[in-house]
């Protein structure tokens, strides 16, 4: 049902569709609550910056050097005036050992951010047209900000460590004993996951069984039926786990080590971008569907949250490039270039997120008028 959505979403993409957008979001203010969005996680991203370094500088010094140079590489997917601001601010800090420091900055910085996704829920209302009286109350409203907050900051971590960092990662773990730990963790998983298949399997076999075998057949005969499937399910599944137990044993050998170990680091070049858009995708679908007080049943999340995703990161990329060949912020605006560029990305980026879901409001209310009773009367006609 979601694919078959998901495929009649896109063809209403149109001239019609996209001039109602325009008018729902003048309707709306979301140019206007993008700025507050823009505003509130601007304030909350020195607080944040001050948090992480706090919490570097209670770890070893060997962990503290290595973390630095991975926090280098995010200077490729930044603007270069905002990467420079964020170095100043940097540099300011002093890393701190205690705890208390880390505490008290954590605490204010997931407050303040919370309050870009308080604004982000407040656009979604509106974007839904939830009555006042239907709206959550504060409190609630703001707990469920907090946690948005927490995820959606932990997952666009994983996303750009996925994409900067993967391939270091995946070398580094081929050069220890990988083997053992693939091995460890299919240990571990294989009981679940021989169960799950199982349960799997017997419940499609039921669900066969009804249509093929007559009501009237003896009990046990079906008994005995149910418990052959298993048997031979369990037989192959162990079957599975001793062929998954030889390919690990096999590719100990060197030359074989080497041959996989540049397989899987070329699978994972393709995937990393791809599995990256999914969690950005997994993010904008997230706050579609918890940021609203009130949505309709079966209204539409997944497409507007797929285009959003897709347009931020191409946004995000022509952005870039426009500034470091041809904005000239630095030259123009002086020591707050900076801060421009910077105010002007979180500005874009909160407007793509809303407009994905003004875009799944829009084409879902042109799909229900279109398969509508009286709609099909009107054709019928």
């Amino acid at each position: 049902m979601i694919l078959s959505r998901l495929v009649r979403f896109f063809p209403y993409l149109n001239w019609v569709t996209l001039k109602k957008t325009i008018v729902r979001v003048v309707e709306t203010r979301l140019m206007g609550l993008s700025a507050e969005m823009a505003y509130h996680t601007m304030l909350a991203l020195f607080p944040g910056i001050f948090t992480l370094f706090t919490a570097i500088g209670m770890l070893e010094e060997s962990v503290k050097l290595r973390l630095g140079n991975l926090v280098i590489l995010l200077r490729e997917i930044l603007p270069e005036q905002v990467w420079t601001l964020l170095l100043a601010f940097a540099e300011g800090i002093k890393l701190r050992e205690g705890g208390n420091w880390f505490s008290v900055s954590f605490v204010v910085a997931l407050w303040i951010a919370s309050g870009g996704l308080s604004a982000a829920m407040n656009a979604l209302d509106q974007i839904h047209k939830v009555p006042l009286e239907e709206k959550r109350p504060f409190w609630k409203a703001k707990l469920i900000s907090i946690v948005l907050t927490i995820g959606t900051f932990f997952l666009l971590i994983l996303a750009s460590f996925l994409v900067l960092l993967g391939d270091l990662i995946l070398e580094v773990a081929f050069e220890q004993n990988w083997r053992l730990v693939l091995l460890g963790i299919w240990q571990v998983l294989s009981g679940p996951v021989m169960l799950a298949i199982a349960f799997t399997a017997l419940s499609l076999t039921i669900q066969i069984y009804r249509f093929v075998i007559p009501a009237n057949e003896l009990s046990y005969q079906k008994i005995k039926y149910i418990f052959g499937v298993i048997l031979v399910s369990a037989i192959l599944l162990k079957g599975i786990d001793f062929c998954l137990l030889l390919l690990f044993e096999t590719i100990n050998q060197p030359e074989i080590n080497q041959t996989v170990t540049s397989m899987l680091l070329s699978i994972w070049r393709i995937l990393s971008l791809p599995v990256a858009l999914g969690i950005v995708i997994t993010v904008c679908y997230s706050i579609y569907l918890f940021g609203v007080s009130r949505r309709i049943k079966d209204s539409l999340i997944l497409p507007g949250a797929i285009l959003a995703a897709i347009a931020w990161v191409g946004l995000s990329v022509a952005f870039r490039l426009y500034v470091a060949h041809f904005g000239q912020y630095n030259q123009v605006y002086g020591a707050v270039g900076g801060v421009i560029v910077l105010m002007l990305w979180l500005y874009i980026s909160s407007f793509v997120l809303l407009l994905g879901d003004q875009l799944n409001v829009i084409i879902g209310e042109e799909m229900k008028i279109k398969f509508s009773p009286v709609e099909d009367e009107r054709r019928s006609n």
